[in-house]
């Protein structure tokens, strides 16, 4: 089934890059000064690997060079169990007490365990909606709120923070006397563009740990804001749900555009039939 679903967003995400780069240099956006470093498509094998390795899983026989296998979590007993947990701690007033995340979280590995799944290579289909302003959209990054979000997302009115732009070299000043004649940096072809670049971490590339992506998404007429499908590894929503428990909010994340450096909130519901 994944390679399915590889195939078909490898197929239908190379029209997306050539019309971007048909744009001149200045009229496009800097994929390297907004910490996206995969524009275009979603490396999961190497989200999979980087949460595996977050997790400290003692078992893990993956091979440095080949990626680990990944899978869409398909159980119902699981996938439920994930749900109601997600459902309770989304209510309002309602905070769900760190023993009681804990619990939960142990029945549905032991549950995993029984029907002989790894959860650490599995991802889940999520729905966003945003709390505020913003509209999930396809190529989207999910991540997960840091503390300061947690205290920034009480205040009323707050739209979502911004990502640390990537840091530039100064420029060497050279003496006005010094004339010396400049050499033209090769314009890369056309292959050498649309080629995907090597990607060696995914989660750890901006200032928040990426959950997952977006995969489909537009504005919501009937709930009056945007919303959006994602798939996100499941290491991640575990991480997330221990983090806002102990925080004391709702399990919120953050969704941010490629082209954009800015986030915003919106609450993650699991579908436990997808």
């Amino acid at each position: 089934m994944c390679r399915v679903v590889v195939g078909r967003h490898r197929s239908q995400g190379k029209s997306f890059p050539l019309n971007c780069f048909r744009y001149p240099p200045d009229k496009r956006p800097s994929f390297k000064k907004l910490r996206v470093s995969c524009p275009f498509f979603f490396p999961w094998a190497q989200l999979v690997r980087d949460w595996r390795e977050l997790a400290s899983h003692p078992n893990s026989d993956d091979s440095g060079d080949s990626d680990p296998p990944f899978y869409v979590l398909r159980s119902r007993k699981v996938l439920r169990r994930l749900a109601a947990l997600f459902a309770e701690a989304n209510k309002p007033r309602k905070k769900v007490p760190v023993t009681a995340a804990s619990k939960a979280l142990e029945d549905i590995r032991t549950v995993a365990q029984a029907a002989n799944l790894d959860l650490s290579r599995a991802l889940v289909c999520v729905e966003l909606s945003s709390c505020s302003k913003g509209v999930p959209r396809r190529f989207d990054s999910i991540s997960a709120p840091t503390e300061e979000d947690f205290e920034a997302l009480r205040q009323d009115g707050f739209g979502g923070s911004l990502e640390a732009p990537f840091e530039r070299l100064r420029k060497l000043r050279k003496p006005k006397d010094a004339k010396l004649p400049k050499k033209k940096a090769p314009k890369p072809t056309v292959e050498e563009l649309l080629a995907r670049p090597a990607v060696t971490t995914v989660v750890k590339e901006c200032s928040r740990l990426l959950l997952g992506g977006v995969v489909s998404g537009d504005y919501c007429f009937s709930s009056a804001c945007g919303r959006g499908l994602g798939y996100c590894a499941l290491e991640g929503l575990v991480r997330l749900v221990r983090t806002s428990s102990e925080a004391g909010v709702s399990p919120v994340v953050l969704f941010r555009h490629q082209h954009s450096a800015q986030y915003r909130y919106a609450t993650i519901r699991v579908l436990d039939e997808c």
